[in-house]
């Protein structure tokens, strides 16, 4: 087994990936009349562009363009989600026929008002203050010369996962134009474009922003809450994860494909529909099952710590008092990392969160989860060689505990409430 596995696969569709991930990214947006979840007319549409600098293995290259376009909605008064599209050219580093690669990234990002969190904020000036930029996290996406459409297998072809972090400086020109000085730092995972280290990309962009006749900071979705000390939970579960290659001999006794799976968690209800949690899995898996030697896969240690960010559909429309049971779908990603043959890079996950209310300081959990990994951390692809057909599905079970005060989790019945009060 190689010290690191560069995997090249069929380079997906591009016109049905970018639909599915503007799909799912944009699923709030569909919900634009649910009030519970968010106040109405809070979308926003975004260009920017600007230079960059690639750092590929030990070579910096400084190039223009970098363009990028945003479509999001401010899902509560601290926070924002964004579906984002990002181009730049560079020097080829695979192909010496050729002297340009075209790069594409499509994201999932959010965006943090700090000031919101903190304290009741006014608008009137330019900046805002105390804290005059917006912290961002993302992932997603990233292809290299997919538009090669000749072939099935365009020659150099790449994709994987990137993660980014950044700031932007919003200029607020008016109610509805926004300006703004971005940078971010985009994470390539290790061996993308042929890399032989780390992978790095900075940009430095100049926007403007289109928000829909709303004041962001004016407002406070229901249930929302009310304090930053409150609201926080920790947690801690376990069990069963499948090393799987597009589900190849799971169900194999031979293979030995089935690992036992802790986890611990730390996270916050924001409000009664949106949650985020940090949460530490993975520990042991298995590679490839090979058939024609009879041969288990390699057995090795892996840890993935990744954020998830969570919608409540049992609160959705309204809060229903007296109901405990609460179905929570995720989307989510991390680092990923790998202890034998050494392996650092950036995995996704999406699932299914059960919660069931026991009292005021906890609940139940049950958790269906798939990671999706790149092949370099798993050791190998599937049978179609196709990166996003390896992973982890897991299913977990597990207690949360809430250490503070808590208005989004649970309300008592008006009856109960007067039981309570005669008593």
């Amino acid at each position: 087994m190689p010290h690191h596995l560069h995997i090249r696969g069929k380079a997906p569709n591009l016109k049905h990936t970018l639909l599915l991930l503007f799909v799912i990214g944009q699923f709030t947006l569909a919900l634009s009349q649910t009030r519970n979840a968010y106040a109405d007319k809070t979308l926003y549409l975004s260009l920017r562009g600007g230079a960059y600098l690639y750092s590929h293995s030990t070579q910096t290259q400084f190039g223009l363009p970098a363009l990028g376009f945003d479509i999001g909605r401010w899902i509560m008064r601290p926070l924002s989600f964004q579906t984002s599209f990002d181009y730049f050219a560079s020097d080829n580093h695979t192909d010496s026929t050729s002297k340009t690669n075209h790069y594409f990234m499509a994201s999932a990002e959010f965006r943090w008002d700090v000031n919101a969190t903190l304290h009741q904020v006014h608008t009137g000036s330019l900046f805002m203050h105390p804290c005059p930029v917006y912290p961002m996290i993302g992932l997603g996406l990233l292809w290299r010369d997919f538009s090669e459409t000749d072939q099935d297998l365009a020659p150099g072809a790449d994709n994987d996962f990137q993660a980014m972090l950044g700031l932007q400086l919003p200029m607020r020109l008016s109610n509805h134009w926004t300006a703004f000085l971005e940078t971010k730092c985009t994470f390539f995972p290790q061996h993308f474009d042929a890399s032989n280290g780390d992978n790095y990309f900075f940009s430095f962009l100049l926007g403007t922003s289109y928000q829909w006749s709303d004041n962001p900071f004016h407002r406070s979705t229901t249930y929302e809450s009310k304090e930053l000390t409150h609201d926080w939970f920790v947690g801690f579960g376990g069990g069963t994860q499948i090393s799987s290659f597009e589900f190849e001999y799971a169900f194999d006794s031979k293979a030995k494909l089935w690992t036992f799976t802790p986890e611990l968690i730390f996270g916050r209800n924001f409000s009664n529909v949106w949650t985020i949690r940090f949460e530490l899995s993975g520990f042991s898996a298995r590679e490839r099952y090979n058939e024609d030697q009879e041969a288990v896969g390699i057995r090795y240690a892996f840890n993935y710590l990744h954020t998830d960010f969570m919608i409540n559909l049992s609160r959705l429309t309204r809060f229903r008092p007296g109901s405990r049971l609460n179905f929570m779908p995720y989307m989510g990603a991390g680092p990923i990392w790998r202890y034998q043959s050494p392996a650092y890079t950036v995995a996704a996950d999406a699932g299914l969160l059960t919660r069931y209310y026991i009292d005021p300081a906890g609940d139940l959990y049950l958790d269906l989860k798939y990671t999706m990994t790149p092949p370099r951390v798993a050791g190998d692809t599937g049978p179609s060689g196709s990166i996003y057909g390896v992973g982890y599905p897991s299913l977990t079970l597990g207690y949360l505990y809430n250490f503070s005060r808590t208005s989004t989790r649970y309300r008592m019945p008006l009856q109960s409430s007067k039981e309570c009060i005669s008593l």
